[in-house]
């Protein structure tokens, strides 16, 4: 069976993709080929999210693996051992996929039909591609504020000393009894 997946962006309104793919390919092979058709580097990091009712972000199909064997979140899965049917269906049509981290920019991707295969066609394949995609990773000054790098410009424009460093953490290691001289040292052994 062959699942038609239409891909948009929140960003572009005139950007679509639609890509055929078989139900029992993996979702590294699916986003290999969302890469591969919008010419994006592929040693980017990217993950799909299932979508739930509340509109929520539920299991992320991540590129690595990430779950330890200590780990008792197993809601992440890693997309090169994921294969399509396991986390689509017609009750849950909805994913995202999640290609700048940094900027938590994604596409929306819809299950749209599920088909018969064609006996000589090689999945996955791009049947329907529209409009330009968005910039692949969009970061500037602005996007480290809202990280909580809000020092990113002042700190770029001039060079931290030691001294400014050991300010930053002075505060930590001022626990304990001062000692002015050695002698001071002598004095609690």
């Amino acid at each position: 069976m062959i699942y038609i997946f239409k891909i948009t962006s929140p960003e572009v309104k005139n950007f679509v993709l639609e890509i055929e793919i078989d139900h029992e390919q993996t979702y590294l092979e699916f986003h290999n080929t969302i890469q591969e058709t919008i010419g994006y580097d592929n040693s980017q990091m990217a993950s799909f999210y299932q979508i739930g009712a509340d509109e929520e972000r539920g299991l992320e199909i991540a590129l690595f693996e990430m779950n330890t064997e200590d780990d008792d979140n197993f809601n992440v899965v890693a997309m090169d051992v994921a294969m399509i049917r396991e986390f689509v269906s017609s009750e849950r049509p909805e994913l995202i996929y999640v290609f700048d981290f940094f900027s938590d920019r994604f596409f929306n991707v819809q299950l749209i039909e599920k088909g018969i295969s064609k006996s000589k066609t090689k999945y996955p394949k791009c049947t329907l591609s529209k409009g330009d995609a968005p910039e692949q990773i969009k970061m500037d000054a602005e996007d480290f504020e809202g990280l909580g790098f809000g020092e990113f410009e002042s700190q770029s424009e001039k060079t931290k000393t030691a001294d400014d460093y050991l300010a930053d953490f002075d505060d930590e290691f001022n626990e304990g009894p001062e000692f002015e001289s050695l002698d001071d040292y002598e004095d609690i052994l």
